[in-house]
């Protein structure tokens, strides 16, 4: 009897375990209009990390790590901290090919939390496709983006941080409010 007590909790763990190393894909996409701002404003925004500490609050120090560019596309990777045992990696890359009728954005961001006492990091990885283009007769810029999140099958569980569409409903409702005082 113990001995299949033992199977059990052991076969528990090992399903909590693997929970931690599935990763689920969620989608979501974005449509923006933000009639004060010009298109190149919005994009330039966008594309520098120093304005990404106010738009979302779990970003603390940060650094360079590196960066690449030419005339058309400008690259880099920065590594920040978001907490206790948080680290995250971002990379940024801003496309003006097209400009000025379309700038393009990417946007990867992998976040992981180190667990305590054991080896095992839990970790939320985030990209964003991003183009900002003319808001038509309307004016101003139009922001389209779409999203794809991977969670853990655990963060899925738990509903933590795994919702790409509130995700970018919250950045959406800070960009407005910074791009109100900000850019124009």
């Amino acid at each position: 009897m113990l001995r299949w007590r033992r199977w059990r909790v052991a076969a528990a763990l090992a399903f909590v375990l693997a929970a931690f190393g599935v990763r689920v894909p969620l989608d979501a996409q974005l449509d923006a209009h933000f009639p004060d701002v010009t298109p190149r404003s919005l994009a330039h925004f966008l594309s520098d990390f120093t304005n990404y500490p106010r738009l979302y609050r779990h970003i603390g120090a940060w650094r360079l790590e590196r960066e690449a560019s030419n005339y058309t596309t400008w690259t880099y990777a920065v590594r920040y901290e978001c907490g206790p045992r948080c680290e995250g990696d971002v990379e940024l890359s801003a496309h003006d090919e097209r400009a000025p009728l379309v700038h393009s954005l990417v946007l990867k961001d992998e976040r992981c939390t180190r667990l305590p006492l054991l080896p095992l990091r839990w970790c939320v990885a985030l990209e964003v496709r991003s183009e900002v283009a003319a808001g038509g007769t309307r004016g101003g810029a139009l922001l389209r983006e779409r999203a794809r999140v991977w969670c853990g099958a655990f963060h899925v569980l738990i509903g933590e941080a795994c919702a790409p569409s509130a995700l970018r409903e919250s950045h959406l409702r800070a960009l407005r409010t910074l791009t109100s005082f900000t850019i124009i």
